[in-house]
């Protein structure tokens, strides 16, 4: 219940797709800079796309959403989105080093 008039929840239901999107990437990129300082991560946005990219945890990567992909996450939940990011990473063998209060948000809602 909680969840439905969490902040995110709102960003979900009242931002565009490519903003909400963009402000994903951006709590992913804080993350991974976080638990990787020398990390190099970027985040932008197209016309019709949104792209995180980089270099963390000596690996390289790429997640590019167009915004209609972002909108189909977006309908899924608050939290799908991040979810389906920090999924693609962890097949490039990039993981979260611990458990913050972000990402409890993430793996622990529907």
């Amino acid at each position: 219940m909680a969840e439905l008039y969490s902040l995110r929840a709102c960003m979900v239901s009242h931002l565009p797709a490519a903003a909400f999107a963009v402000h994903v990437m951006r709590c992913v990129q804080a993350e991974l800079i976080r638990f990787d300082p020398q990390a190099a991560v970027h985040v932008d946005r197209g016309d019709g796309y949104v792209h995180l990219y980089g270099k963390a945890q000596g690996t390289a990567f790429s997640v590019l959403l167009t915004n209609s992909e972002a909108d189909e996450w977006k309908a899924d939940g608050p939290y799908a989105l991040d979810r389906y990011i920090w999924t693609e990473l962890g097949k490039k063998e990039i993981f979260p080093a611990r458990m913050t209060p972000y990402l409890w948000s993430v793996f622990s809602s529907p």
